[in-house]
C-alpha cells in the first residue's frame, strides 16, 4: 500500500510538471506571435498604409487646387466643365452642394456618401484656413488625419441645445408683445405649463391683428422654433454669448 500511494504522489508530480513546461511553451509561442503580428502591423503602417494616404493626399491636393477661388467667368466656366462631366459619368450630385463635394463626387466616382461628405469636408477646412495644396498632407498629417478632422468642431461651433438655451433665456428677458385671452383658449390651458413656452399658429389679418388658430406644446417643434429665431439673429446671440 505504501509503494502505491508513493507511485501516486510521483506520477502527480510529473503531471504538474510537465502541465507547468507546456503553459510555459504557449506563453513563449503567444507571445512569439504577437510579437511577429506587432511587426507585421509597423511594417504596413510604415510601408502600404502610408504610401496609400500619401497617394490619396496627393489626389485631394489637385482637387483643392482644382476648387480655388476665382473670379466670376471662369469660376462659371469651371462650373459648366464640372457638370457635364459629372452627367457624362451619370454622377448624380445636387447643384446648389458644395463646389467641394460637387468636385469630389467627380473624382472619386460613384463611392460612399459619407466619404464623399468627409473628403469634401475636409478640403473646405483646408480651404478656409488658405492651406495650399502643396502643404495639403503636411496639414491633414498635423490634424491626426482625415477622421480627426471630420470629427472636430470650430472653435466657435454651438450646439443646437445651447441655440435653444440661448433664446429661451433672451426670451425671458422680454416684455410682452401683447396679451390675448378668450373661452376658447381657456379650455386649452394646462396648469402644468403655466411658466412654459408654447407655440401660437396665428393668421395676420388685414388690421394687422392676428388670430390665434391652435396652440402647440410640441418640444421638437418648440426647439424648431427656437432655433429658427436663432437663425434670423445669430450675430446677435453671438455677441450675447
Amino acid at each position: 500500500m505504501q509503494v502505491t500511494t508513493k507511485s501516486a504522489v510521483v506520477s502527480n508530480d510529473t503531471n504538474t510538471s510537465a502541465t507547468a513546461t507546456k503553459e510555459a511553451a504557449f506563453d513563449m509561442t503567444a507571445a512569439a506571435s504577437l510579437q511577429a503580428m506587432e511587426n507585421k502591423r509597423t511594417q504596413w503602417q510604415n510601408n502600404a498604409f502610408r504610401t496609400s494616404n500619401q497617394q490619396l493626399y496627393s489626389v485631394l491636393a489637385d482637387c483643392l487646387s482644382y476648387g480655388a477661388p476665382l473670379d466670376t467667368a471662369a469660376a462659371k466656366l469651371r462650373a459648366t466643365e464640372l457638370q457635364a462631366f459629372l452627367k457624362e459619368r451619370k454622377l448624380i450630385v445636387k447643384r446648389e452642394s458644395p463646389l467641394m463635394t460637387r468636385i469630389v463626387k467627380a473624382v472619386f466616382g460613384d463611392v460612399d456618401r459619407r466619404r464623399v461628405s468627409t473628403y469634401s469636408l475636409v478640403l473646405r477646412s483646408a480651404q478656409k484656413e488658405g492651406v495650399l495644396p502643396s502643404a495639403l498632407a503636411e496639414w491633414i498629417e498635423q490634424r491626426g488625419g482625415i477622421q480627426e478632422i471630420r470629427l472636430s468642431k470650430s472653435a466657435t461651433y454651438i450646439s443646437p441645445k445651447s441655440k435653444a438655451e440661448m433664446v429661451q433665456k433672451h426670451i425671458s428677458t422680454m416684455s410682452a408683445l401683447g396679451s390675448v385671452s378668450s373661452k376658447q383658449l381657456s379650455e386649452m390651458s394646462d396648469s402644468n405649463y403655466v411658466g412654459e413656452e408654447c407655440l401660437l399658429i396665428a393668421e395676420q389679418q388685414a388690421d394687422g391683428s392676428f388670430a390665434i388658430k391652435s396652440v402647440v406644446r410640441s418640444a421638437t417643434a418648440l426647439n424648431a422654433a427656437l432655433l429658427s429665431m436663432y437663425s434670423e439673429n445669430a450675430e446677435a446671440f453671438k455677441l450675447a454669448a
